[in-house]
């Protein structure tokens, strides 16, 4: 007999039992980011549950994760914690890729024109849906237009930028296509891609999540948030304020010219 899952509730799930969700967007795994991961978890576990859904038959499938589940069976882990998800998963499960880790922009883009297909959206009810402006969706989905060798290429090189894909998008003729991916390619392949790959450490990689996080303070719409949801938001960056605090002290950075900073109001404190 299955057994019977609550949403939202969290559980400890076996990695054997886990299937890939057959129409999760991320069809490439970087090799180099892949065992980064595994060394992280290694040493201080999964940090992040991930989602499942289980299917008609009992049987459990990824919803969000798929990475974190790959590096945990390379740690030597046999269980992994996971949030059970039901209802439209398909769209959720692309929603946290693009969160959690960028996509590859050929698999972005494939899958949006899919969502579009199967939920019968525009380019505008996409953006919606994802949180994104609907020029941002439109530029994506000219990726769609590349010839399939060229998208095939991009697959399974993690290193060509979007920002080149979509001047890519925009020439006359597939062959100019081609001429411009392959220039490109043998300009990048001592200098570029091998020397991408060397400097993608952990430590480079934190920081640059920390730095895209601080880009996305500068345009979060908490103007139009609930009272609650601004509350919730002022506790949470001041608990990266005080965790920042702390750890610039102990690097003994201090900026210059100002006073240590007034204790925050307790009522905001995080518990």
């Amino acid at each position: 007999m299955a057994t019977t899952y609550t949403k939202g509730r969290l559980y400890k799930l076996k990695i054997a039992a886990l299937n890939l969700d057959p129409g999760q967007a991320r069809k490439f795994m970087d090799p180099i980011a892949l065992n980064e991961l595994s060394a992280s978890i290694r040493k201080h576990g999964v940090l992040s549950p991930i989602q499942f859904r289980q299917h008609e038959d009992g049987s459990l499938f990824i919803v969000a994760g798929h990475r974190r589940v790959r590096a945990a069976g390379m740690a030597g882990l046999t269980e992994i914690a996971g949030t059970f998800t039901a209802g439209d998963t398909r769209l959720q499960g692309f929603v946290e890729n693009l969160q959690r880790e960028s996509l590859l922009p050929i698999d972005e883009a494939e899958e949006m024109a899919a969502l579009m297909s199967e939920y019968s959206l525009n380019q505008t009810q996409l953006a919606e849906a994802l949180g994104k402006g609907q020029p941002a969706v439109s530029e994506t989905l000219s990726l769609n237009g590349l010839p399939e060798d060229i998208r095939g290429t991009c697959r399974t090189n993690p290193n060509i930028p979007k920002s080149f894909l979509l001047k890519v998008a925009k020439l006359k003729n597939e062959e100019g296509m081609r001429r411009k991916v392959q220039s490109f390619l043998n300009k990048n392949a001592q200098s570029g891609p091998a020397a991408l790959k060397k400097r993608r450490t952990p430590q480079r990689s934190l920081i640059e999540r920390t730095d895209m996080l601080t880009g996305e303070f500068m345009s979060l719409p908490w103007r139009d948030w609930s009272e609650n949801d601004r509350t919730d938001l002022v506790n949470a960056l001041l608990g990266i304020r005080d965790r920042a605090n702390e750890l610039l002290a102990d690097m003994g950075w201090t900026p210059e010219g100002e006073e240590s900073e007034a204790e925050p109001s307790p009522l905001l404190r995080l518990s």
